[in-house]
C-alpha cells in the first residue's frame, strides 16, 4: 500500500515518468492507465488515472482524479498526488468466501521527487502523515460492522531503480510512528473485537533485482529468472492492546509492550534466510475466558534465525537453525498451579539452540513443476552438524552443550530413517538436576523412583562436575557406531 500511495517508478521528463509507471508497473503486477493526459506548460496532467492490481486471488482497483508530473527544470520531476483517494479490494477469506471492502488513502505534507537518468532513477518521498482506512466490509454478500485504520507519521523513503535485463532496486525507509486500529464484529453474532497498537521509530532497507517482464505475483517464476532480495526492518518500541467479547458475552483482554525488534529476509533461487528478534516483551491477559483474574508473562529476548538452501546441488550447502528465548518469566498465578508453596526457584528461564552445518539439497524446493519430492522423505542430506550452543535453564537447573558431528551418507539411515549414525563429539554439562528432582518429588509431581533411576543413569553416562550437584559428559561417537562417555563405552 505504501507503493500505491507513492508509485515507485520515475524518469527524467514528465512523459517518461508516466510511461515508466505503465511499463514497469507490470513487473509488480500493477496496471496504470489514464482517462486523459495533457501538457500544460512544464507539467503533464493525467486525469482519472486508474490503478489495477490482480495478484494471488486479490484484486485492488481505484481511480485517482488527477496526478501531475512537473518538470522542475533541473533534471528532476515532481509528482503531485491527491490528498485523498479511494480504492476497492476484492479477495477471498480463509474459508474461500468472497470479501470486498473500500480503502481510503489520505496524505498530508507529501513530496515525491524523481531524479537521475532514464535507466537509473532515484525517488525521494516524504510525508507528514499517510493514512489508510478499510471499511464497508462485505463477506459473502453480508455486510460486516468492522473497520481498520493505519497511519504513518513523519515518513521518509528513498527508492532507486536501474532498468536492464534485470531491474535492480535499492530502498531505505523510516517513519517516526506507525499506529493501527481495528474494531467491529466479525460476523452477525454478539462477538466483537477492538485492537489498537503502535510502533515507534521504524526503519528499513532493501536491495534486490527483479527480472524485466517477469510474471507479476508469481514468485517462484521470478526466482527462477533471477529475482533476489535482501531486506531488513527495525523498530525501537511498540505496544498492542486487544479487547474482545464472544457470542456468550465472555470478555477477553490482552496487552503487550515491546522494547523493539528486527526482521531480516534474504531470498534467491539458491537459498532462503530469515531472522526475527524481539526485545523486552511484557504481556498481560485477563477476562472471563481464563480461570485467573490476570496472567502476566515476559521475556528479555526472543529470536529465530534460519538459513536454508533450496536449490538442488551435488555439493553441500550451509544451513543455520537458531532459536532463543532468554529471560522468560511468568506470573505467580501460573507458578501456583504446580507450586503453591514456592518450593521451586522462580528465576527467569532460558532456552537456546544454535545449530549450523552443511547439507546437500536433493530436489529444487522453489520450482513449481509438478509433484515435489515424497513428503515422507527428507529433501536434505545432512553432511555435517555443529552444535554451537545448547542451553536450557529452568527452576534452578541448567543443561548446556556443544559439539560437532559428521555423517557418512553412504551408510544406511538409522536415525528415524533420515540420517546415518554420525561420528564426532558432544560435550554436555548439567547442574542442579538432583536438587530439582528432589523438589519435584516433594511436590508430588515426580515418582520417587525417578530420583534413583536418574542417579543410576548419571553414574553410567556422566561424572561429577566441578561444583556440587553438577555432572559433565564428553560423548564420543566413533566409526562403526561405538559410543563412549568420558572415555568409557556405554553399556548399550
Amino acid at each position: 500500500m505504501i507503493f500505491t500511495t507513492a508509485p515507485a517508478f520515475a524518469d527524467v521528463t514528465p512523459e517518461e515518468v508516466w510511461q515508466s509507471w505503465q511499463d514497469l508497473g507490470g513487473v509488480y503486477g500493477q496496471t496504470y492507465s489514464a482517462g486523459s493526459q495533457t501538457r500544460a506548460g512544464d507539467s503533464l496532467i493525467v486525469k482519472d488515472m486508474k490503478i489495477a492490481v490482480d495478484q494471488d486471488g486479490t484484486k485492488l482497483s481505484g481511480t485517482l482524479p488527477e496526478v501531475t508530473f512537473r518538470d522542475m527544470g533541473d533534471g528532476r520531476v515532481e509528482v503531485g498526488m491527491p490528498a485523498t483517494y479511494a480504492l476497492q479490494m476484492e479477495t477471498l477469506n480463509g474459508v474461500g468466501k468472497p470479501v470486498t471492502n473500500s480503502i481510503t488513502v489520505t496524505q498530508a505534507g507529501v513530496s515525491l521527487i524523481a531524479s537521475g537518468t532514464a535507466q537509473d532513477v532515484t525517488h525521494d518521498f516524504s510525508a507528514d502523515t499517510v493514512g489508510l482506512r478499510a471499511a464497508d466490509v462485505v463477506v459473502d454478500s453480508e455486510p460486516r460492522d468492522m473497520a481498520f485504520d493505519l497511519t504513518m507519521s513523519k515518513l521518509a523513503m528513498m527508492y532507486r531503480m536501474a532498468a536492464g535485463d534485470m531491474v535492480a532496486t535499492t530502498s531505505t525507509f523510516a517513519a517516526q510512528r506507525f499506529d493501527y486500529k481495528a474494531a467491529g464484529k466479525p460476523d452477525a453474532g454478539a462477538g466483537s473485537f477492538d485492537v489498537s497498537g503502535s510502533m515507534v521509530n521504524l526503519a528499513g532497507a532493501s536491495a534486490g533485482a527483479m527480472p524485466k517482464g517477469a510474471i507479476g505475483g508469481d514468485m517462484i517464476a521470478q526466482l527462477a529468472q533471477g529475482m533476489n532480495t535482501d531486506a531488513s526492518f527495525t523498530y525501537d518500541s511498540g505496544n498492542l492492546t486487544v479487547a474482545g467479547t464472544d457470542e456468550n458475552s465472555g470478555k477477553m483482554n490482552f496487552a503487550s509492550t515491546s522494547q523493539g525488534g528486527t526482521v531480516n529476509v534474504s531470498v534467491d533461487k539458491a537459498r532462503l534466510a530469515y531472522g526475527l528478534t524481539g526485545r523486552g516483551v511484557q504481556m498481560t491477559a485477563s477476562g472471563s475466558s481464563i480461570p485467573f483474574p490476570e496472567l502476566t508473562a515476559g521475556y528479555d529476548t526472543a529470536g529465530l534465525t534460519l538459513l536454508i538452501p533450496v536449490a538442488k546441488s551435488d555439493e553441500p550447502r550451509d544451513f543455520v537453525i537458531e532459536t532463543r528465548l532468554e529471560g522468560l518469566t511468568v506470573s505467580d498465578m501460573i507458578w501456583s498451579m504446580v507450586d503453591p508453596g514456592a518450593t521451586l526457584p522462580r528465576d527467569p528461564a532460558t532456552l537456546i539452540m544454535s545449530l549450523k552445518g552443511t547439507a546437500k539439497v536433493l530436489a529444487d524446493l522453489m520450482v513449481d513443476d509438478g509433484p515435489g519430492p515424497d513428503m515422507m522423505e527428507s529433501p536434505f542430506q545432512v553432511e555435517t552438524l555443529d552444535i554451537d550452543a545448547l542451553q536450557l535453564t529452568v527452576a534452578g537447573a541448567e543443561l548446556k552443550g556443544d559439539g560437532a558431528l559428521t555423517f557418512d551418507n553412504a551408510q544406511a539411515p538409522i536415525l528415524g530413517g533420515v540420517a546415518p549414525m554420525p561420528v564426532g563429539k558432544v560435550n554436555l554439562s548439567l547442574t542442579g538436576a538432583t536438587g530439582l528432582l528432589e523438589k519435584l518429588v516433594a511436590l508430588g509431581l515426580v515418582d520417587p523412583q525417578m530420583t534413583a533411576m536418574f542417579g543410576m543413569f548419571a553414574g553410567m553416562l556422566a561424572k561429577p562436575g566441578p561444583t556440587p550437584d553438577s555432572l559433565i559428559a564428553e560423548v564420543e561417537i566413533k566409526e562403526g557406531g561405538q559410543i563412549l562417555s568420558n572415555g568409557n563405552p556405554l553399556p548399550f
